[in-house]
């Protein structure tokens, strides 16, 4: 039978349970708190359900549960954390150090509002471990809070779902909810571990909302180093609105993946008053996916500003790595323009690495570029490719604004090809122009360049004489399709174009 204990020095033990106990931090101190256990909670002991609550000009340390570690099947309690006039304050859910064996940590919720005035305060969150997770170690559901009454002096947020360290063996993140509405601040998301994850960790599914005025926002999905083994990231969430915002998302590892590491199918969606916002997107590893590392299917669609997408890795893709199935939307207010250069996969591919099936749309602009120049790069995989990559069946999607187009890669070398590719248009396309048409093998000097289709059903066309195309120039291999008065596509191709490119009404 459960038996309930107060606060202990010592370890919580066999089935105890902490008491439900309430924590009020001294104004102009330093203070530090453990809810339950002063060493460890082990065996099958629950932590209580405590509450703490910091004070003004305080720096502060409170740990819900246990003061070193959780190990065998201890689980943590469902801990309230509130601050609500801080200096510098340092919140652990459940465990100061590490969490093992198959312990559990609760569902834990923070809250920080900073004082207005304050300057330049620190609060960092560990949902459960400040240290690693190893073994059946599980993350509790947490949620973090920065509502929007923040008005401290420039604060910095640090939000750790699950561990503030490694994530290996069977360890598993919690599905944890994270929310910031602050102004002039620096937020850092990580939604599982703040460094590696390894074995066959797995990542949470965890949801990031900010908005606020010229925030400095880093997201990272899963891990902020490399995912390694088997290691999986969760299907995570990310929106962000607000005015003048700086964002970087990695959907899964903030560094590298390798081994038969697998990415999570995340999506990421910009709102609101967006046409100033900075982003850069990972769908997968902010560095570089190697041997059988897998993207996941991937989603972002931007509200505007200056965007920058790579759906699979920031780096190199080599080994037998391969991209997800990523989806990428460009998007401008009405009035403004969208800047948006986007890789399907990665910077580069080389050894025997494979894009996956992207779709890449060009963002809307109501005063596009002039004829040369473009609003939007889309790049169906990767900017360079070399060895023996191979492209994906890619489809991009031309908006509003003017786009240049490469189905696959803006240089191929060695033994690389190019996927089956398709280009589509609609009404108000803007200048466009693709780069690499591919005609397939029975176009030489074209063949690495897969069959390649220009998809004109939306604008009503059925037949190949109601295209007006010019003549195409041997010298340059370019013909122009024109659709409307201010609206074609400069077509970069080996042969002239005939009815089998095209896909009609």
């Amino acid at each position: 039978m459960a038996k309930r204990i107060p606060a202990t020095n010592g370890d919580l033990i066999d089935h105890q349970r902490g008491t439900d106990d309430i924590f009020t931090g001294s104004a102009d101190s330093t203070n530090f708190v453990v809810g339950d256990a002063g060493r460890n909670i082990r065996d099958h002991a629950t932590g209580g359900d405590d509450s703490f609550t910091a004070a003004a000009n305080s720096t502060n340390i409170f740990v819900g549960d246990a003061g070193r570690n959780m190990l065998d099947h201890g689980v943590g309690g469902k801990d309230s954390f509130t601050d609500l006039a801080f200096t510098d304050s340092t919140f652990y859910g459940d465990a100061l150090a590490n969490m093992s064996g198959s312990a559990h940590g609760g569902n834990d919720t923070a809250t920080a509002v900073a004082a207005s005035g304050a300057a330049a305060p620190q609060v960092t969150f560990y949902g459960d471990a400040g240290g690693n997770m190893a073994d059946h170690a599980s993350g509790g559901n947490d949620t973090f809070n920065v509502p929007s009454a923040t008005r401290a002096i420039a604060p910095h947020f640090t939000f750790y779902g699950d561990a503030g360290g490694n994530m290996s063996d069977d360890a598993h993140g919690g599905n944890d909810t994270f929310s910031a509405s602050a102004a002039v601040s620096d937020l850092v998301f990580y939604g599982d571990a703040g460094k590696n994850m390894s074995g066959h960790a797995h990542g949470g599914n965890d949801l990031f909302t900010t908005s606020g005025l010229e925030n400095n926002n880093t997201f990272y999905g899963d891990a902020a180093g490399n995912m390694t083994d088997h290691a999986a990231g969760g299907n995570d969430t990310f929106m962000a609105s607000g005015t003048n915002a700086f964002n970087f998302f990695f959907g899964d590892a903030g560094a590298n993946m390798s081994g038969n590491a697998h990415g999570g199918n995340d999506t990421f969606a910009i709102s609101g008053n967006a046409s100033d916002f900075q982003n850069t997107f990972y769908g997968d590893a902010g560095g570089n996916m190697t041997d059988h590392a897998t993207g996941g299917n991937d989603s972002f669609t931007a509200g505007g500003g200056q965007n920058t997408f790579y759906g699979d890795a920031g780096g190199t893709m080599s080994g037998f790595a391969q991209g997800g199935n990523d989806t990428f939307k460009g998007g401008a207010p009405a009035g403004t323009s969208g800047i948006n250069l986007a890789y399907g996969d990665a910077l580069a591919m080389t050894g025997n690495a494979h894009g996956g099936n992207d779709k890449l749309v060009g963002g809307d602009d109501a005063t596009p570029a002039p004829a040369g120049t473009f609003d939007n790069t889309l790049v169906g995989d990767a900017k360079t490719m070399s060895g023996h990559a191979v492209g994906g069946n890619d489809t991009l999607v031309s908006g509003t604004g003017s786009d240049d187009m490469w189905g696959d890669t803006q240089t191929m070398s060695g033994h690389a090809r190019g996927g089956n590719d398709t280009f589509v248009f609609n009404f108000n396309n803007g200048h466009d122009k693709i780069e690499d048409f591919g005609q397939g093998k029975g176009c030489v000097g074209s063949s690495i360049l897969g069959s390649d289709h220009i998809d004109v059903r939306a604008l009503g066309i059925d037949n190949f004489g109601e295209l007006h195309i010019s003549a195409f120039d041997p010298t340059t291999h370019d013909s122009t399709i024109t659709f409307s008065s201010g609206n074609d596509v400069v077509v970069h191709s080996q042969a002239a174009l005939t009815s089998h490119d095209f896909l009609f009404a």
